[in-house]
């Protein structure tokens, strides 16, 4: 009976990565439209998990 190999090269499902434009037009993010506009930089791409940290640090920051 012949067996089949495994290999070792087991493809990782990433994240998903979105724009800028993409994350500020999103409804279920959950955080101010404005704030996402003005954290995150244009032309960089982001997870969700990312832009939510990022954003919620800023929003948590001591002024």
């Amino acid at each position: 009976m012949a067996t089949k190999k495994k290999t070792d090269a087991v493809v990782d499902q990433a994240a998903p990565v979105y724009s800028k434009e993409q994350l500020v037009n999103s409804k279920t993010l959950g955080l101010p439209r404005d704030a996402v506009a003005a954290i995150l930089k244009d032309g960089q791409q982001y997870t969700r998990e990312q832009a939510i940290q990022l954003v919620t640090e800023f929003l948590e920051r001591k002024v």
